[in-house]
């Protein structure tokens, strides 16, 4: 079974272009654009892999991911590794993402080639 990344980001460019490059090397994706889309994908998929963009409109990326992931715990599951992608250097934001101990906080725009490969690293592929 391919593992389930759920990526969360209101950006439909990036969106695409983390699909396309993430089913291209064998991982099923879902895409959330907004917090309540995500809280609503947790309540039902167990996810392998969580990659946020930081800064979006309504609750920003590390309040849905917080939410997301006490939606995992109050479920029983594992709370996935995440990853953090923002266009903007905020030491603010940084250290709000750092809270939630991420896997990975990556700055945009990246290289794709090196974000498949933090992928495969978190993954353990």
């Amino acid at each position: 079974m391919s593992k389930q990344i759920l990526v969360i980001d209101d950006e439909e460019l990036i969106t695409k272009s983390l699909v396309l490059a993430l089913e291209r090397n064998g991982y099923e994706v879902l895409v959330a654009k907004h917090c309540d889309e995500a809280v609503a994908m947790a309540e039902s998929i167990d996810f392998d892999l969580i990659i946020s963009d930081i800064r979006m409109p309504g609750p920003d990326g590390i309040e849905t991911v917080t939410r997301v992931l006490d939606v995992m715990t109050r479920r029983g599951i594992k709370q996935a590794p995440r990853i953090f992608m923002t266009g903007y250097a905020d030491p603010k934001a940084e250290a709000g993402a750092q809270a939630l101990s991420p896997t990975a906080y990556i700055l945009k725009p990246f290289d794709l080639v090196v974000f498949l490969a933090e992928v495969k690293k978190v993954l353990g592929d």
